[in-house]
């Protein structure tokens, strides 16, 4: 497990297709009608060293497509190494990336100026596939959006080749944000957020959020997929009971097929080859419908609470 906390940008569908395959059959549509993996690998301290690009070789090698990192976690240009010297394609990879706090709190032309710098930190291609807001910096994320819409509309030169950020989206939002967001009072929001990453998991499951979400057309990002792959968690009876109901499957893997079948983004991360393979291994069994109950039961109001609670002290602390 190892956690630490699409292909397809045409609408034709026809990367969606080429994506299609026995190493990824897996992808879920967009609301704009494009094409994202749904297993995702997450860089959030992955060394931004050789080492670091090591590991996204063999990330690669295990069959990841799709990408997450941020400027915070500053392995962006790590990142953009590995995927140059891996010989496939830019068009294949679907990379994620978010702008940082203290960002938003410079105003509107340091957004931009962080857009422009991921993408020269990557450095495979002249486009983002998807930039997130990070945290909702209280005050300013409305701004820090309308900027990236900005940006999302803006074609990189005049052949028209595209634009500089192909998708943008909310990460750590919560509804009364979300609904602060799109409130006629900030004026128009004219491109609406596709995904809204948080953290999801059967030790961590806020089902009133996902369906608020999903009601309005966002498709769930799960953050912390294993629960940072705590001891606690994977040797939960429960969940420990329901791996053995399917032959050879780990805990860890119970939990990323819950977040599958779901139809969340599955967000994970291990330095191992061996887990790295194991966590993508999730597509030969299913869950049946009790097995979805129990684990969904598995967060306490209390784990809810403690963890709103937490979140909101950090957004007045930005």
């Amino acid at each position: 497990a190892d956690e630490d906390g699409a292909y397809g940008n045409n609408n034709n569908g026809t990367m969606a297709k080429a994506m299609h395959s026995k190493e990824d059959p897996q992808l879920t549509i967009l609301s704009s009608g494009s094409y994202i993996p749904q297993l995702a690998f997450g860089l959030y301290k992955v060394p931004a060293d050789e080492d670091g690009v090591s590991i996204i070789l063999e990330a690669i090698k295990a069959g990841y497509r799709h990408f997450d990192t941020a400027t915070y976690y500053g392995n962006e240009h790590t990142l953009g190494k590995a995927l140059r010297s891996s010989g496939i394609p830019r068009e294949q990879f679907f990379l994620v990336s978010k702008v940082w706090n203290d960002v938003q709190k410079r105003g509107r032309a340091a957004v931009r100026k962080s857009v422009l710098d991921s993408i020269n930190a990557i450095d495979y291609g002249d486009y983002i596939d998807l930039y997130l807001i990070h945290w909702p910096v209280p005050g300013c994320f409305t701004e820090t959006y309308k900027e990236l819409e900005l940006l999302a509309m803006q074609e990189q030169d005049e052949e028209g080749r595209g634009e500089i950020l192909r998708h943008i989206g909310l990460s750590n939002f919560s509804p009364t944000e979300y609904e602060e967001l799109m409130s006629e009072d900030n004026g128009s929001i004219t491109i609406p957020p596709i995904v809204n990453q948080f953290e999801v998991s059967p030790f961590m499951y806020r089902p009133h959020d996902v369906s608020y979400f999903r009601g309005r057309g966002i498709l769930v990002s799960s953050s912390k997929s294993l629960h940072r792959a705590s001891v606690e968690c994977l040797n939960n009876p429960q969940l420990k009971d329901i791996a053995k109901n399917h032959n050879s499957v780990t805990p860890a893997q119970i939990m990323l097929r819950w977040g599958f079948q779901k139809g969340f983004v599955v967000v994970c991360k291990s330095a191992n080859p061996e887990r790295m393979a194991e966590n993508r291994a999730i597509f030969h069994f299913s869950l049946s419908e009790e097995e979805v109950r129990v684990l969904d039961g598995l967060t306490s109001d209390e784990d809810v609470s403690k963890r709103e609670q937490l979140e909101m002290e950090r957004k007045l602390q930005m």
